[in-house]
C-alpha cells in the first residue's frame, strides 16, 4: 500500500487505474480526485483508492439546492458565494454563476448582498451554473439598496423599504421573508 497526503481537488488516479471509495469523486476529465483533506490510501491488490480524513468537504452537484450571497453582478450575470449546500453549511467557499438568457436583466433581479436560493444545473469548465426557474428559488433575504434598511415584500417581484420608501425589483422566492427558511440551515 502507498500512502500520501491530499487536498480537495487533488488528482489521485485515473478511473482506469483504480476504483474510488470514500473521500474520492470522479471528475469530468476521467480523473479520480480528493473530496476532502486527508491521507490517500492505495490498495494495489484490490485496485481501490480512498482519502481518509477527519472532515468531508461538501461539493455541489447537479440538482443540489444552494444558498448564498450575490457578491458580483453585471447586466446579464450574477456570481453567488455558496454558504449552504442542501441546507448543510459549507466552508469551502465555492462560487456559482447565473447567466440571464434572452432579454433577462440580471441586475433587475438581484442586488449585491442579497441572500438567494438556487438550483445547480451543471458544473462545466470549473464553473457551477445555477438557475432560479421555479418559485422556490430566488431572493430569500435582502435589505434596501439605498439606505440599508429593512424591506417588505410588495408582490412577487418588488420590495419596499420601510425607512426610505424606496421600491426595488427582485426575483423573490415564494417563501421570501420567512425567517425560518433562512435560519433552519444553522
Amino acid at each position: 500500500m502507498r500512502i500520501r497526503f491530499a487536498l480537495p481537488g487533488d488528482r489521485i488516479a485515473t478511473i482506469e487505474e483504480f476504483e474510488g471509495l470514500e473521500g474520492i469523486y470522479q471528475h469530468e476529465d476521467g480523473m479520480l480526485r480528493a473530496s476532502r483533506i486527508g491521507k490517500v490510501t492505495y490498495d494495489m491488490k484490490q485496485r481501490y483508492v480512498r482519502v481518509n480524513g477527519l472532515k468531508s468537504m461538501l461539493i455541489p452537484k447537479k440538482d443540489d439546492h444552494v444558498i448564498g450571497f450575490i457578491h458580483m453582478l453585471t447586466s446579464n450575470s450574477a456570481n453567488i458565494r455558496i454558504v449552504y449546500i442542501n441546507d448543510l453549511k459549507s466552508d469551502a467557499r465555492f462560487d456559482a454563476i447565473y447567466i440571464g438568457r434572452g432579454k433577462v436583466k440580471v441586475h433587475n433581479m438581484f442586488r449585491v448582498g442579497d441572500m438567494v436560493r438556487a438550483k445547480v444545473v451543471s458544473i462545466l469548465n470549473g464553473y457551477i451554473h445555477v438557475t432560479f426557474k421555479d418559485g422556490n428559488f430566488g431572493v430569500i433575504y435582502t435589505r434596501c439598496n439605498q439606505c440599508g434598511g429593512e424591506v417588505v415584500k410588495l408582490n412577487a417581484e418588488e420590495v419596499k423599504c420601510v425607512e426610505c420608501n424606496t421600491v426595488s425589483s427582485r426575483k423573490l422566492a415564494d417563501d421570501y421573508g420567512n425567517l425560518n427558511t433562512i435560519w433552519r440551515c444553522n
